[in-house]
């Protein structure tokens, strides 16, 4: 296995649905049985992986795994990536805090499962503001 960050396009402001098939690192399709708990951060950053700056309301939210992440694969019209599907689909809240305050600007959003036994799988978007 590989890591490798999801790219797309986001509209300044506004929230953003982002979808992923999530695999354990045995390979198999991870359910919401086998996670503990969720977390995501979204965090501007530049060209430096290294470098970035967390975006206020978005920094370590938890998400309860059976709110985002299905027990079978979903093939529907928001994938369209291949004929597999996703089992893991978040719409980010914007109605406390905006995700995405500056146009031009790329954002990380990273998604760290914790499972119930194992190490953490970590789940990464780069997306660019319009």
């Amino acid at each position: 296995m590989s890591a490798n960050e999801i790219y797309g396009i986001v509209f300044q402001n506004a929230t953003a649905t982002f979808l992923a098939r999530v695999l354990g690192y045995d390979g198999q399709v991870v359910t919401p049985a086998q996670i503990a708990s969720i977390q995501y951060t979204v965090a501007e950053c530049g060209d430096d992986p290294a470098s970035f700056t967390p975006v206020a309301g978005h920094t370590n939210v938890v998400l309860n795994p059976s709110n985002v992440l299905f027990a079978t694969l979903q093939k529907d019209v928001l994938w369209d990536l291949d004929d597999v599907g996703y089992n893991f689909r978040h719409v980010i809240d914007v109605s406390q805090a905006p995700a995405f305050p500056t146009a031009g600007q790329h954002y990380r959003v990273e998604y760290r499962f914790f499972p119930n036994t194992g190490q953490v799988i970590v789940v990464r978007f780069r997306v660019k503001t319009i």
